[in-house]
């Protein structure tokens, strides 16, 4: 049986208890606590710097590695315009001298200018249709060359395909 004893509060000032041995009345906090809390919070705070340094630094060299890009495009986009400065000068004085040449030629500057002009006006147009044709047949032939895969599949998978139009394997185009 249950003793009423053990249901019953315990009692408030029970003398065989001391007063050190209640945690309510602890006057005094453990020296060993705080110092283990401070040497916990001087260890994050240092963490905290030491990520915070992190993130400095990978920021900063991300700011560099843009800075760094930047330059290199201006003086690729330098370099680029003073080549093409270089190419237009170089086919300028080409012309002339191809019209100074004809000039002589004919005994008239208009005419060698002239001459020239529909020179490198008829070399351009040329240039011009001839890599219009190449595109165009390169893209014909890409285009026949697919429909010829798929007919070629279509005669490994079913033995005919779409050009034999009823199956019996005769052309009827």
């Amino acid at each position: 049986m249950e003793s009423d004893h053990a249901n019953s509060a315990p009692p408030e000032n029970d003398p065989a208890e001391s007063p050190s041995d209640s945690p309510a009345e602890s006057p005094e906090p453990d020296p060993a606590t705080d110092e283990a809390f401070a040497s916990l919070r001087n260890r994050l705070e240092e963490l905290a710097d030491y990520f915070a340094y992190y993130l400095t630094s990978r920021i900063d060299a991300i700011k560099l590695s843009i800075r760094w890009r930047i330059i290199w495009g201006s003086l690729m986009g330098v370099a680029v315009l003073a080549g093409a400065g270089a190419i237009v000068m170089a086919v300028v004085l080409l012309c002339e001298g191809i019209s100074d040449g004809l000039s002589v030629i004919l005994g008239r500057r208009w005419a060698g200018e002239l001459a020239t002009g529909v020179l490198l006006l008829g070399f351009v147009a040329l240039v011009g249709y001839l890599i219009v044709r190449r595109l165009i047949r390169q893209s014909r032939r890409r285009t026949l060359g697919k429909y010829e895969a798929y007919r070629a599949r279509q005669r490994d998978r079913y033995g005919r395909d779409v050009a034999d139009q009823g199956g019996d394997g005769e052309d009827h185009g």
